[in-house]
């Protein structure tokens, strides 16, 4: 059995070990341990997979560049996602670029005109992009769309049901018996806020509680600093919650920053859930109670996906077109009785 038939996720799948490690193992890469190492390929061995196959073909001229583009560096949720996107790359036989911009009327042009200068063979798309620009860049080049998604456009995507997340979310939060329950939300032009806020509303209409309008809070990006104000602004206001859904742990981290500021425990007197698991949610003091994606097999399965788009040509949209993964809650201090 070769290893050329299989993929980064399959031996992620059987090994127990991440893509990112396997991709930086095969390839010869200096930063993994000598016992992490040796511990991975002795477990590729016993599944009958040789490596030297593998690492000849790595070394093969490049297949061409795939962009992966998202909308902000500074939200540490795109890091894994970069990462394990990259992993796949390499084992498919390409480069991976970044390109770190929001694609709106005053950048389609350059934009486009960037994939033709570095004739970059795909596209991973981690940004809200308007229909009439998603149109444009499909006929350009091959695309996936990796956690946004327009699901009323014909284009292969890797996502999660976020309402659902949502609604996990806040059905935990009432088993601590938690009924005013504010929610933090990020810029609702992406469909992740979106479907977060939907599943927080269908939430408390099905435990029977009404909205608190000052509860709600959308804002314009994804940053500690507002948030931190905006929370704040929330405590002073009088309108006390009993918990704060958030989504980004970005976003729980701030709660809890105010909070302190305002000389409200958590958790004793004001619960916090987060969204993402990123390093942040166990950094914090208290550590993050939040709903864990898996970021990493999302970028490996949007470029395992997209390398099946560009051999079928970009016209054609591959059988496997919407791929969702499953949430989980991960229970940590700030949700402690």
């Amino acid at each position: 059995m070769g290893l050329e038939k299989m993929t980064y996720q399959n031996l992620a799948d059987k090994t127990g070990f991440s893509p990112a490690t396997i991709s930086r193992v095969l390839s010869g890469a200096d930063s993994v341990r000598g016992e992490t190492r040796q511990a991975l390929l002795e477990k590729i061995a016993d599944l009958g997979y040789e490596t030297a196959d593998f690492a000849a073909r790595s070394k093969k001229q490049s297949r061409g560049i795939i962009i992966f583009n998202l909308p902000t560096l500074e939200n540490p949720f795109y890091a894994e996602i970069i990462s394990g996107a990259k992993a796949a790359a390499v084992q498919r036989g390409y480069q991976m670029l970044i390109n770190e911009e929001h694609i709106n009327e005053s950048t389609i042009n350059g934009f486009l005109a960037m994939l033709k200068k570095t004739q970059a063979a795909g596209l991973i798309l981690t940004n809200h992009v308007a229909p009439c620009f998603l149109r444009r860049i499909n006929d350009a080049i091959s695309t996936v769309q990796c956690c946004e998604y327009d699901k009323n456009f014909d284009m292969p995507f890797v996502s999660i049901d976020d309402a659902q997340a949502a609604r996990s979310a806040m059905q935990f939060l009432f088993s601590l018996g938690c009924k005013q329950i504010a929610f933090l939300n990020g810029p609702i032009r992406y469909k992740y806020a979106r479907e977060r806020l939907q599943g927080y509303r269908e939430s408390l209409d099905a435990a029977g509680i009404e909205e608190t309008p000052a509860f709600v809070m959308n804002l314009p990006e994804i940053s500690y600093n507002l948030a931190v104000s905006a929370v704040s602004a929330l405590f002073r206001s009088g309108a006390r919650p009993e918990a704060i859904f958030c989504a980004s742990d970005v976003f729980a981290a701030a709660v809890i920053k105010a909070a302190f500021r305002e000389h409200i425990s958590v958790p004793g007197d004001l619960m916090v859930v987060g969204f993402d698991n990123v390093p942040i949610s166990w950094m914090t003091s208290p550590s993050i109670t939040t709903i864990n994606q898996p970021c990493e097999r999302l970028g490996v399965s949007a470029c395992e996906l997209l390398a099946e788009r560009i051999a079928c040509g970009k016209n054609t949209v591959p059988a496997s077109q919407g791929i969702f993964y499953e949430t989980e809650i991960i229970v940590r201090e700030s949700t402690a009785k």
